[in-house]
C-alpha cells in the first residue's frame, strides 16, 4: 500500500502573532515543515509528499530547498488549499491512500 502525505501549510498564521508563518518558525535549527518532513520520511509506505503554502510565503517556502517534496499553492481556504493538492494527486499513479496533516 502506497500513501501520499499532504501537509498543509497555506494559512496566514494570524493568531500566531509573528511575522513569520508558523509552518517556517524554526525548532532547534529546523522549520516545523522540515521537521514534519523528515518525521515523515520514516515511513517507507509514504512514496510522495506534497506541501500546500501560501502564495505570500513562496520565497520563504522556496529558501528550504526541499527534495523531492511537490509544492503546490493554496487556495482562499484549507478546503480549497485540500482540493487543490487531491486534484494535483488525481493525475498520479501508484498512490492508494492520502494523508492529510495541518501544520
Amino acid at each position: 500500500m502506497s500513501f501520499c502525505l499532504i501537509i498543509l501549510a497555506g494559512g496566514n498564521s494570524h493568531r500566531f502573532r509573528s511575522n513569520i508563518g508558523k509552518p517556517y518558525q524554526k525548532i532547534a535549527g529546523k522549520s516545523l515543515i522540515e521537521i514534519n518532513i523528515e518525521k515523515a520520511l520514516n515511513f517507507k509506505q509514504i512514496k510522495k509528499i506534497i506541501v500546500v503554502y501560501n502564495v505570500k510565503d513562496s520565497k520563504r517556502i522556496k529558501s528550504l530547498k526541499l527534495k523531492n517534496i511537490k509544492l503546490i499553492p493554496g487556495g482562499k481556504n484549507r478546503q480549497q488549499s485540500t482540493c487543490n493538492a487531491l486534484k494535483y494527486l488525481k493525475k498520479q499513479k501508484n498512490i492508494s491512500k492520502v494523508l492529510i496533516h495541518d501544520a
